[in-house]
């Protein structure tokens, strides 16, 4: 997993931008209104690829995700089928998310690279996930970790190799038959002009004995 330096995110452009889907609260201190909350945000915009994916091939796909709360967090990525919908659910093995994020400061975000591997025997066809991000902030002594999640749809197509493959046949077939045609095409129009190539072969005569040796 790749990431991109953090950016400060204005309160505003923020809740533009991001989907949070859950912030806790946590009360620090015996005394004081004081508060500090643990959210995560990611964009609501799908996940999507910029074409087909290919069997046998690697993709990369980028997600924004956010620290919306008021303290440092850690922000780990997964892949995991939350929506409904047409699709087969995306395997978490073909998603390469890495180790968890670096903490991030509050409302500063990142740009998170996923690479995406499909292997050889994938099923051509619709696929639809969620990537979900989760941030952690520890607590105070004596209390838990908190956390809070947020998620974004992955989705994307794999192709099919067969369908894939007649049309090259028929691209190749083409060209071929082309250079065919272009060929007969030349080969009558010569005969039509009557050019005749004509081709004399002359003995070499070697000399005798003494000619050779001057």
């Amino acid at each position: 997993m790749q990431l991109r330096r953090g950016l400060a995110v204005p309160p505003a452009l923020m809740a533009a931008l991001f989907l949070v889907l859950g912030t806790v609260f946590l009360v620090l201190g015996a005394a004081g209104p004081a508060a500090a909350s643990v959210g995560v945000g990611i964009q609501a915009a799908p996940v999507r690829l910029a074409g087909l994916a290919h069997p046998g091939q690697s993709a990369t796909v980028q997600v924004f995700v956010v620290n919306s709360g008021s303290q440092p967090e850690s922000v780990r990525i997964a892949v995991q089928r939350l929506s409904h919908g047409q699709g087969r659910p995306v395997p978490a093995s073909w998603v390469k998310t890495g180790a968890p994020i670096a903490r991030l400061a509050p409302h500063h975000a990142v740009r998170v690279t996923l690479e995406l591997a499909v292997p050889g025997d994938a099923k051509p066809g619709a696929y639809l996930s969620d990537v979900v991000a989760t941030g952690y902030a520890p607590a105070s002594a004596g209390r838990a970790n908190l956390g809070a999640a947020a998620a974004t749809l992955l989705e994307f197509r794999v192709a099919d190799p067969a369908a894939a493959f007649w049309p090259s046949v028929f691209r190749q077939s083409f060209w071929a038959l082309l250079i065919v045609i272009l060929l007969a095409a030349v080969a009558l129009a010569i005969y039509k002009s009557g050019l005749r190539l004509r081709v004399e072969r002359e003995p070499v005569g070697y000399g005798t004995a003494e000619e050779r040796g001057g």
